[in-house]
């Protein structure tokens, strides 16, 4: 089947000309706009923006963040013959279709180590990005007044890089210390003492990038009892069976124990 072409145009226009669609639902962070300063910063404008005429100007459909960040610059903007109704699909699935693509790891790895930005904005997403982190989108779930409840378990993925680092690297225990010091100067009953010292242990900070790390270069009896530890989880079924991601089960079968009819 042939598509049709929509593109009308390509037209320059300064930014602040253009209208912000009012049924956008995209909703960008902070973060997001630093990173894309940045990478406006270190490469210039490469893209165009995406807008349909109106009887009241262009509208856009996409590019609602690099409108706002270019103030009365000039931009490319592609002119796109749709009606209302089609704008509306289009301003509905861009994202949606650009979340459903799945990463090659080794690949976004070597080209992650063989480009350079100057912008921190920009590195502390990379960063997140190598780490499997997930970065501020649009959750499609939430209601408007943000009051949303999710069954999606994210389950942080570290990729191991560099050396082994040293073993007091992992962890952050600063302010766990702090806290053993001032329970241990209060001069309590054993047992309260026992009990305040085991919670204090809490509040130590593990990097799990850097666990991650040193996991991969650990001996195997090490690496099984740091899967044990649910340091680490190499396979998601057995981490199952182990109990470490069995609360989520608990919780769904008290709820539907409660309303069976949900």
């Amino acid at each position: 089947m042939t598509m049709k072409d929509r593109v009308k145009e390509l037209r320059r226009v300064p930014a602040s000309e253009l209208r912000a669609n009012p049924k956008n639902w995209r909703r960008h962070p902070p973060s997001q706009e630093a990173a894309l300063r940045g990478v406006l910063e270190d490469i210039g404008f490469a893209d165009a923006v995406i807008a349909r005429e109106t009887d009241d100007g262009l509208e856009l459909i996409d590019g609602h963040l690099r409108q706002e960040v270019m103030g009365d610059q000039v931009v490319p903007v592609l002119i796109v013959d749709v009606t209302e109704e089609e704008a509306d699909k289009m301003l509905l699935t861009y994202d949606p279709l650009a979340m459903m693509a799945h990463a090659d790891q080794d690949q976004l790895l070597q080209l992650l180590r063989d480009t350079q930005f100057e912008s921190k904005a920009v590195n502390d997403m990379l960063e997140a990005v190598a780490n499997g982190e997930r970065l501020p989108m649009p959750d499609l779930t939430a209601p408007v007044d943000g009051n949303a409840y999710t069954q999606t378990v994210d389950i942080p993925i570290y990729y191991p890089t560099g050396p082994q680092p040293a073993i007091e690297e992992l962890t952050d225990r600063s302010t766990a210390d702090e806290l053993i010091g001032q329970i241990r100067q209060a001069e309590l009953p054993p047992t309260i003492e026992r009990f305040l010292l085991d919670a204090a242990e809490r509040h130590v900070a593990f990097n799990f990038q850097r666990i991650a790390n040193y996991y991969a270069h650990s001996s195997p009896d090490i690496q099984a009892l740091m899967e044990r530890s649910a340091l680490v989880i190499v396979d998601y079924d057995q981490a199952v069976a182990n109990g470490f991601v069995r609360l989520k089960e608990d919780i769904d079968a008290a709820f539907h124990e409660d309303y069976p009819y949900a």
